[in-house]
């Protein structure tokens, strides 16, 4: 006998007030710094010492190898773009990673479906043709997505040889991609969907 369908938690009010104006401007800022870090080691050797003051105030907090500020800074950001495309309704597929529409949310997550529009209209999953859109003029973008969606899933998350990302080109360069194009597909995609400012960051 088959098992009953699960009925899927809808998250609450709040949760999705919640998400839309603190959680989601704090992500988007996240990559923003991720953007900038990946442009420090572009400059410099992540072998150099650099130092961070605190505003206003005299004595340096902290001096550090930069690649020890940069990377972990870069490793969130590439964290939170694969949180992002999910939530719109984006994952991989394959090896090399191929772009794949998310066809059903495991219970308890929250994504761009929950949330209805100013005008009352319920927002619907993006597709990655839908996403691919946004960037024509940038026909490489759907491919970077996928690269940092795989480097989210395999080399943050466990040791791998990274079979899945061979052959996807230079990581930084989709990192670079993808750093500038996420934030502007949810811009798009989302809080322009739902009729409301765009969050400042």
């Amino acid at each position: 006998m088959s098992k009953p369908a699960t009925t899927l938690r809808e998250p609450t009010a709040d949760r999705l007030a919640r998400m839309q104006r603190l959680i989601i401007p704090h992500i988007l800022m996240s990559i923003k710094q991720a953007a900038r870090a990946l442009e420090l080691e572009r400059r410099h050797s992540i072998m150099a010492f650099m130092t961070i003051t605190v505003e206003d105030t005299d004595t340096p907090d902290l001096r550090t190898l930069l690649g020890a500020y940069t990377q972990p800074v870069i490793a969130l950001g590439v964290l939170r773009c694969r949180y992002l495309l999910e939530f719109l309704g984006i994952k991989t597929t394959g090896a090399p990673p191929a772009l794949k529409a998310i066809d059903r949310r495991r219970n308890g997550d929250i994504g761009i479906e929950h949330f209805i529009s100013d005008s009352g209209t319920r927002l619907s999953r993006v597709t990655p043709d839908d996403a691919a859109s946004v960037f024509r003029a940038r026909i490489s973008t759907p491919r970077a997505w996928a690269t940092v969606i795989e480097i989210a899933n395999q080399r943050l998350a466990h040791p791998t040889d990274d079979y899945k990302l061979s052959g996807t080109g230079s990581v930084n360069a989709q990192l670079e991609t993808t750093f500038a194009t996420v934030p502007e597909l949810l811009h798009v995609k989302f809080y322009d969907a739902l009729g409301v400012d765009r969050p400042e960051y």
